[in-house]
């Protein structure tokens, strides 16, 4: 297969994964999604599972099934959940659930809510613009494949493009590491798209992170510690009865060149999408 191919195949691939996470909550066929692919129906759900490793279907059962995750952490009841995320009854969506996450919602819904000791954090309430960016994803441990996937987007659009002053980066996990198999977790590189000669081809996307309300936490220190500062913004959530958007975490990275930088000097804006 030629590289030209190869490309074309993967942008497809990567345009369909994006429609689902956008509208995973809608019916979704294979007639629908091979249309955006540009594909035939009878091969493209071929190339989807070769290229991504899992069935449409079993990604979008799971696409669907790890956004619930952050629901726990309000005050909405399991059934409430359950039917957000298309299923018609608890029994379904508790067979579903466990079978990914190993755990059933009832016993994921008390842990989720349980006080971890931290020190309660305090968010800045923000609104934000709509953001054009270019990303690049992976998938697997986050503190490897994030490594992954920021090096194919620096040596796409060049070093010299991220030290430019309007230039930000943003980071998207879309999955709970302490639930979700470590060769699932999906994580996205992202750099505002200040620079519209740059052109997405192959594994290089574009989409746009949505603007509005959001609470800001600031982590300190290393990228190995924000999974505790996660913790302390699950305590808020659940402390504060915040009404949550069906929109990703966004991470975005305050410091131009982290290799350089001392870990307790690292900054992190941590996004989590209000009502």
């Amino acid at each position: 297969m030629s590289k030209t191919t190869k490309d074309d195949y993967i942008q497809s691939v990567c345009r369909v994964i994006l429609y689902i996470e956008q509208n995973y909550n809608n019916e979704l066929s294979l007639d629908e999604l091979s249309k955006i692919a540009s594909f035939s129906k009878y091969h493209f759900h071929r190339i989807f599972k070769s290229i991504v490793g899992e069935s449409m279907g079993e990604y979008i059962r799971r696409v669907r099934l790890q956004s619930t995750t952050l629901q726990f952490k309000t005050n909405q009841k399991i059934t409430q959940i359950a039917m957000n995320s298309g299923y018609e009854t608890n029994a379904s969506f508790s067979k579903a659930f466990k079978k990914y996450f190993g755990i059933t919602p009832k016993e994921f819904a008390k842990n989720a809510k349980l006080k971890r000791g931290n020190k309660m954090l305090e968010p800045k309430i923000v609104e934000l613009e709509d953001m054009d960016i270019l990303y690049v994803r992976r998938t697997g441990e986050y503190q490897k494949c994030s490594i992954e996937a920021w090096e194919t987007l620096i040596n796409y659009v060049g070093k010299e493009y991220f030290i430019k002053e309007d230039v930000m980066m943003f980071g998207i996990g879309h999955d709970n590491p302490r639930i979700t198999q470590t060769d699932k977790l999906r994580y996205d590189a992202c750099v505002s798209w200040v620079d519209k000669n740059i052109k997405p081809e192959g594994e290089i996307q574009s989409k746009i992170i949505d603007g509005g309300k959001y609470a800001m936490f600031l982590h300190k220190g290393s990228y190995t510690e924000l999974i505790n500062t996660y913790d302390g913004v699950s305590d808020w959530i659940v402390e504060s009865g915040a009404q949550l958007r069906d929109l990703p975490i966004v991470e975005k990275y305050l410091n131009k060149n982290p290799i350089t930088c001392k870990p307790e000097d690292l900054r992190t804006e941590i996004y989590i999408p209000l009502v």
